[in-house]
């Protein structure tokens, strides 16, 4: 049951970036696979670091989620500049 909790917190996360900034289509998918993605290594690696709810960590949570989100979308800008 953890593992649900944090891909549905991944999922919170990548909708709350989604509604910050502008998106294009392909980005809001990338978001919100990589919010769940994060959510649950975040999980897997450092289960015991922090305070629970419904199983799961929030820290290492919500702190791996944001970290991948930020990286890919890092990575998606540098690449859309290279192909200018």
């Amino acid at each position: 049951m953890p593992w649900l909790a944090a891909v549905l917190m991944g999922f919170t996360i990548g909708v709350i970036t989604n509604a910050v900034g502008t998106h294009d289509r392909r980005q809001v998918r990338v978001h919100l696979i990589l919010g769940a993605a994060g959510a649950v290594i975040g999980q897997w690696l450092f289960s015991a670091v922090g305070p629970g709810i419904a199983g799961m960590r929030l820290l290492p949570v919500v702190g791996s989620a944001v970290t991948l989100i930020v990286v890919g979308s890092v990575l998606s800008q540098l690449r859309r500049v290279g192909q200018s």
